[in-house]
């Protein structure tokens, strides 16, 4: 994509990332999890009104070219807190002829998962999918790291009903939080394994170390890899910075238990 055509997205709140397009509200996220900073971010420019995509967003996503294979909706906040417009946004971006790719803490009810499985099947029936993806990154620490997140088994249950019907789904184990226990991972793909297309995974990402969150004692003690990280990303401030903190070891651990139960681990 040309920079003109490029700035005309950027300024739109759409980034374009490879073969993807990332979708950005400035919509506050009701969960406000510790290991998160999108709501410190977009404080003071948040979007009141609380429109998922505007109507020249859906212009853009509507022209974009053929090399941009997937929208991805909903980057900085929980797509489906407004359930419905999360519904009619999915259903109007069918017609772009792309994929989409949806991630949510939220469980769904039977209903709702009936009106995706519709969506999904309209958009195979054009040549695209719907990767629909559960957010699952603790379960023990939940109290710590998630405390307004839904139960870690009601997510669990969505995966398991969107799965049966017949939808693409994922869990995503981001960030990979380097000072929870093994196990919660183990928990984790146990309880998905048979209902998943695969796993996907990434560094966490803090604006400081701290007690609330993981301190500089634990990331020495863990053999973390930490660098500041400067990105100019148009929903953030100029020149932001903030950790980047990789945990090698976990992330070995967390490969390892998904080969082992027969799926793909994503990075």
């Amino acid at each position: 994509m040309k920079g003109h055509e490029l700035s005309r997205y950027e300024a739109a709140n759409l980034e374009i990332d490879g073969d993807r397009v990332l979708t950005y509200s400035r919509i506050a996220c009701p969960l406000d999890c510790a290991y998160c900073f999108a709501n410190e971010i977009i404080a003071g420019n948040a979007n009141l009104d609380g429109t998922h995509l505007s109507e020249e967003q859906f212009r853009l996503l509507e022209q974009l070219p053929p090399d941009i294979k997937t929208i991805r909706v909903g980057c900085d906040t929980e797509f489906l807190h407004d359930k419905d417009q999360a519904l009619e946004a999915l259903s109007r971006l069918v017609g772009a002829g792309k994929d989409i790719s949806v991630i949510t803490k939220f469980p769904l009810d039977d209903d709702y998962i009936c009106e995706l499985s519709a969506i999904s099947d309209e958009l195979e029936s054009n040549g695209n999918k719907l990767m629909f993806s559960v957010s699952l990154t603790c379960t023990s620490s939940k109290r710590k790291w998630e405390p307004k997140a839904p139960r870690v088994a009601r997510r669990i249950e969505t995966v398991r009903k969107a799965y049966s019907a017949g939808i693409n789904t994922a869990v995503v184990i981001r960030p990979l939080i380097p000072n929870i226990d093994p196990s919660e991972l183990d928990e984790i793909v146990d309880a998905t394994k048979d209902y998943v297309t695969g796993y996907y995974s990434g560094p966490l990402y803090l604006k400081e170390l701290g007690e609330d969150t993981i301190t500089a004692e634990e990331v020495a003690y863990l053999g973390c890899i930490v660098s500041e990280e400067v990105e100019d990303i148009h929903w953030m401030p100029m020149g932001n910075k903030f950790l980047k903190i990789e945990s090698p070891q976990l992330m070995e651990y967390l490969r390892r238990k998904v080969e082992q139960s027969g799926k793909t681990l994503f990075q």
